[in-house]
């Protein structure tokens, strides 16, 4: 079991890195006859992996993973999950198997409405399929490296929790897409998501643990999604 967990901290550690990496260059500058381009056309500033934009998100993931090593940690899982079984034992719901792709369908609703958002539709199918790819495959790893640890298999759930992922890497992409145009609306995404996060536990699905797991790991696969393809986009430009 020791073994498994120094994989899955270091894992965590891993991306965290590769997040913090990315930061480290958030601003991209063109230059034109030898010049540095000043007008807003030639500069893009990468702001998704900036410190203050990664810390909420990662912290999730964090305290997902010290489970294992504090009591505390565990104590209140376990805590919620007893009383929540005994207070609603009859409660359950689909709702979340549909919630969870709202975040994501409002965005194509949008481009099929044509209300301006930060991409075209087209970019928003590359934006999307990124982060699907993203969350899975780090929350493949996450799972299968937790299923070796005791710690995590209690309750005969998983972590994380993919519905939370799914409806939170939908929710960060509402929140890029609108944060421009419409500040306040775009916020209503993390709600929605939330709302997931909420009724997987109250499904007896999840644990808070792997909620906030999901939900951290559903926005920064979001969040290092756009700085790839900001990256891409305009190499290409300079090109």
């Amino acid at each position: 079991m020791k073994s498994c967990y120094s994989n899955f901290i270091a894992s965590f550690f891993i991306f965290f890195v590769i997040v913090v990496k990315a930061s480290a260059q958030d601003t991209i500058v063109v230059h034109y006859g030898g010049h540095h381009a000043t007008d807003e056309s030639n500069v893009t500033h990468t702001t998704y992996l900036k410190p203050a934009a990664v810390i909420i998100p990662a912290s999730m993931i964090l305290y997902g993973c010290l489970k294992p090593a504090v009591g505390g940690i565990r104590q209140l899982d376990d805590d919620i999950m007893a009383n929540i079984k005994t207070n609603h034992p009859g409660f359950h719901t689909k709702a979340d198997d549909y919630l969870m792709w709202a975040p994501t369908a409002s965005i194509y609703l949008m481009d099929a409405l044509h209300i301006k958002t930060k991409h075209s539709f087209a970019e928003h199918v590359i934006l999307d399929a990124g982060s699907v790819a993203i969350a899975g495959g780090v929350g493949f790893v996450m799972r299968k490296i937790s299923h070796g640890i005791d710690d995590y298999n209690t309750q005969g759930t998983k972590f994380p929790s993919g519905h939370t992922t799914n409806a939170f890497r939908g929710a960060e992409i509402f929140h890029q897409e609108l944060k421009e145009s419409h500040p306040v609306l775009s916020y209503s995404g993390y709600l929605v998501a939330a709302t997931v996060g909420v009724l997987r536990i109250y499904n007896k699905s999840h644990l808070l643990t792997e909620v906030l797991a999901g939900a951290g790991l559903g926005m920064l696969s979001s969040k290092l999604t756009y700085w790839v393809f900001d990256k891409v986009k305009y190499k290409k430009k300079k090109n």
